[in-house]
């Protein structure tokens, strides 16, 4: 798993003109809340960082003035146009306790139904809530759908993980479909209508 390590610094002070102000020197201000401390920690991180850690669903190292804190990426809030951040939130975890994260499915193969059957593949969820040790999280969970076809679906709960990594979200949800050609679809409803 791969570990992202940010310089941060503290701020004493909150509110939307602070806020403003270390927008306008590059920063973007972020909070660190859990790991078993009474209150969040208000910081401020470099603004070219958020690029690192966007996409990114592992550790985070974070430097705070020479202290280190190990967090996940809880959440980051964008700007109402959704393109420009605004304020990034991290967890701060604790080494053999849980933690609920979200991780990144990557699909291998093309499913026999696309390419022998003519379906067309919809990807419904391209990540999936799981429970684990920080430890263990995984960089992305890889999903074989080479043997999908055509009119098949795959769900939540047919997704092996690692042994350790327990599955939060419902089973029964829909991950990929592979969807029937269109033609036939359009021959069955004209031989319907014929009868």
């Amino acid at each position: 798993m791969k570990t992202v390590s940010l310089k941060a610094t503290r701020r004493e002070k909150t509110g939307k003109g602070v806020a403003r102000k270390l927008r306008r020197e590059g920063l973007l201000p972020a909070v660190i809340y859990g790991g078993g401390r009474p209150e969040a920690t208000h910081i401020a991180i470099p603004a070219s960082e958020v690029r690192k850690i966007k996409h990114h669903h592992g550790l985070v190292k974070l430097d705070l003035d020479g202290e280190e804190r190990i967090c996940i990426l809880k959440d980051i809030q964008y700007n109402w146009l959704g393109d420009v951040p605004i304020h990034v939130d991290f967890q701060e975890v604790k080494f053999g306790e849980t933690i609920t994260t979200v991780v990144e499915l990557e699909f291998v193969g093309t499913p026999i139904g696309v390419s022998e059957e003519g379906g067309v593949l919809e990807v419904m969820k391209r990540e999936i809530e799981i429970e684990t040790l920080p430890r263990a999280i995984p960089e992305k969970i890889v999903v074989d759908i080479s043997n999908l076809h055509a009119g098949d679906a795959l769900h939540v709960g047919e997704i092996s993980v690692p042994e350790g990594i327990k599955i939060v979200d419902n089973p029964e949800e829909t991950v990929v479909v592979v969807a029937e050609p269109e033609e036939t679809t359009t021959e069955e409803s004209e031989e319907t209508g014929e009868e």
